[in-house]
């Protein structure tokens, strides 16, 4: 049996991917019991790996008993107590000051969220390999050291998650495609549920941009929240979301983006 994520203990106890709450808030006629199908994609290759799933079964052996009742168990009927009201399906047309809003709830938010990034990553092939400080960081109720969230409008309401360890990627002032960071730190994951967009990454040595189209930026809410948020924050759905980001890098810089020498 394998270590628990988030302490010294045996990971004696399923947890679910995503959690039970936000299935039961988006489909609560069917109990959030729905098809999911997940995959492994790999850029030329295609899906390597896919899997389907009931939701609520969609589930992880990663975590022991003590952690999934104690501190995560607090933390998720906290974060389901912030994010009620933005994802109920009566809930208004999300707007600034609904964004705004969430500034006071940017750690734990940001906690949750990575969380729920890792714990759905170790239900999927290639897992990540995250420093143990951040796996401590969340479990003693600290700001995750090395994460960044954003938030944004989705324009079509739905249900969706996406995780992924290949970005597109600048060089030096060079595109140079999309890549595969070359450190198993290296994650983006992102949830949508009815309009509201949550980004949660980890992406060390690299400056973080976006290339959305019609100038369309998220609000960074964690670790420094942005000033104020941007005029045009709404994407289409998830997936355009997931795609709306590049990373900047350049020769030498920790956690370099591989790229061919002529290049750097």
């Amino acid at each position: 049996m394998s270590k628990c994520l988030f302490c010294t203990n045996q990971a004696d106890s399923l947890e679910h991917a995503l959690p039970q709450w936000l299935h039961r808030r988006v489909a609560p006629k069917t109990d959030g019991r729905f098809p999911v199908q997940v995959g492994r994609y790999v850029d030329g290759q295609g899906y390597l790996d896919q899997r389907k799933h009931v939701s609520l079964r969609f589930e992880a052996r990663v975590v022991c008993v003590a952690c999934n009742t104690g501190w995560m168990s607090k933390m998720e009927s906290e974060v389901e107590r912030i994010l009620r009201p933005l994802t109920d399906k009566l809930f208004p047309v999300l707007a600034h000051v609904h964004l705004e809003q969430l500034r006071e709830h940017a750690t734990i938010l940001a906690r949750w969220l990575t969380k729920t990034a890792l714990t759905t990553s170790y239900a999927l092939p290639g897992k990540p390999h995250p420093p143990q400080s951040l796996m401590e960081d969340i479990a003693n109720g600290l700001s995750p050291r090395g994460i960044w969230m954003d938030v944004a409008k989705a324009k079509v309401s739905g249900l969706g998650a996406a995780l992924t360890k290949t970005f597109p990627t600048i060089n030096g002032k060079k595109f140079v495609g999309v890549q595969t960071h070359n450190t198993g730190a290296c994650f983006q994951f992102c949830i949508q549920v009815n309009q509201l967009l949550l980004r949660v990454g980890m992406t060390p040595g690299t400056e973080v941009g976006y290339i959305a189209t019609n100038g369309l930026i998220p609000f960074r809410l964690f670790p420094d929240a942005d000033t104020q948020v941007p005029e045009h924050f709404e994407f289409q759905d998830v997936q355009h979301f997931v795609h709306s980001i590049v990373l900047k890098t350049f020769a030498g810089c920790a956690g370099e983006v591989p790229t061919p020498p002529d290049l750097h």
